[in-house]
């Protein structure tokens, strides 16, 4: 385990641990502190949780079944370490998928839900404004607008599409955190991104479930494309 997992809470006993430690595992997968093609064992991540290997067993099966982590021809487990082609597999599912949510959120959304959509805008627009960059300013930016993301999945009122969308989107935080200023080549580009944001926010204030869907669409693919772009140099080339 990595020194970011010293002191986490155990997990409590209970008729759900196999899904306590389901989300435990896959949390860490998803902020990176498993990073991709760490190599796992059943032991040491039932250690590290403080349970038996027998909810860690079946925790893994499930996040193998999501393809988060992979076995080899040994049965040797290890987080996935998805290729540029899995990547942009990834990426237009998640495009579909956002798109979707966009659209109902336009519909269903209530009143506090958009106004913290477009207060989400408000303030990325405010950091963006900021020329002091930093790495603390640059996470805080995207935490910013991973958020604004988050409040459209939410608003959109449908578990199923939530956890879709967390699925095509496990490696995703790790991967931008670390590239997030590479993905822009300009201030332009980001202003062209924290523009489209807008672009959805005023859709879906104005209930426009068409419109909404296109424009989280487009954002979606083009900040994907660019990271991509810095992908194909970081990552192996072939699943």
């Amino acid at each position: 385990m990595t020194d970011d997992t010293v002191g986490r809470p155990k997990l409590t006993t209970g008729p759900t641990l196999s899904d306590q430690a389901y989300k435990a595992l896959r949390e860490d997968i998803t902020t990176g502190t498993l990073q991709p093609g760490q190599r796992l064992t059943e032991r040491g991540l039932a250690e590290h949780l403080g349970v038996s290997p027998t909810p860690v067993r079946e925790a893994l099966q499930r996040l193998e079944h999501e393809r988060l982590i992979e076995r080899d021809a040994v049965r040797a487990i290890r987080v996935a370490d998805p290729s540029v082609a899995r990547l942009r597999e990834l990426s237009l599912i998640e495009a579909a998928l956002r798109g979707v949510a966009a659209r109902l959120a336009a519909e269903r959304a209530t009143a506090a839900e958009v106004k913290a959509i477009v207060a989400a805008c408000d303030r990325a627009e405010a950091l963006a404004d900021n020329d002091d960059w930093d790495e603390a300013r640059v996470r805080e930016l995207l935490e910013v607008t991973r958020g604004f993301h988050r409040l459209i999945d939410e608003a959109a009122h449908t578990q199923t599409l939530i956890d879709m969308i967390s699925t095509a989107t496990a490696f995703d935080w790790a991967f931008r955190l670390k590239w997030s200023v590479e993905s822009h080549q300009d201030a332009a580009s980001l202003h062209r991104s924290l523009e489209q944001h807008r672009r959805v926010a005023a859709a879906i204030e104005a209930r426009d479930g068409t419109a909404a869907e296109e424009a989280m669409r487009l954002h979606t693919g083009s900040r994907a494309e660019a990271y991509l772009a810095i992908a194909a140099g970081n990552t192996r080339p072939t699943d």
